[in-house]
């Protein structure tokens, strides 16, 4: 997908999907961590919209890449996940050498971060439609801390995350902000 705003060279890496949800995640989050009271029909909708939004990026994640395509579809295609020591090696490698290829995606500690968030956030959606729709679990205490810690440690995963993308950003040469708002990396 050109766009004449766009020069030749330019990268089409995040689609509309990726970016939606990404962004969609990030206003529930704050919604919901920041803004409403936990228990509330603000909070429960949010929650609910996160679920749906993580639901879409993980069936978007889960259709098939087409090798012989190069585009956004590939970069956001679970198949491309690469957890392998090798991986973490070359990605470090490229970090040492300030110097991450511009056709890459997501890098292997991206993609455990994106494990993480995908299970914290349907931890949450599950704790709390157990507490809020189950009679027999509301106000139960164990049920709310367990809810509590996860929404935590999601906390800690947004905040390592953005302190992630800007140091890999500055110290890898390469646009990891941009992609995420416009779909696009220079090269």
């Amino acid at each position: 997908m050109y766009r004449p705003t766009d020069t030749p060279s330019d990268i089409y890496i995040w689609d509309w999907v990726v970016r939606l949800c990404h962004w969609g995640l990030v206003a529930t989050f704050v919604t919901n961590y920041f803004i409403v009271e936990p228990g509330r029909l603000y909070h429960e909708i949010a929650g609910y919209m996160a679920v749906a939004l993580i639901s879409i990026r993980v069936a978007w994640g889960l259709r098939s890449a087409n090798p012989n395509k190069k585009g956004s579809a590939d970069y956001a295609s679970f198949s491309t996940i690469s957890l392998s020591k090798l991986a973490f090696r070359e990605h470090l490698q490229h970090l040492k050498h300030k110097q991450i290829p511009r056709t890459h995606g997501h890098n292997p500690f991206g993609w455990l971060m994106i494990m993480a968030v995908i299970t914290l956030l349907l931890g949450l959606g599950i704790t709390g439609f157990m507490m809020e729709e189950i009679d027999a679990l509301f106000g139960n205490s164990t049920l709310e801390w367990i809810h509590s810690i996860m929404a935590d440690v999601l906390y800690g995963c947004v905040l390592v995350h953005v302190a992630a993308v800007f140091a890999v950003q500055y110290i890898g040469n390469i646009q990891l902000v941009r992609p995420m708002l416009t779909g696009w990396r220079k090269r």
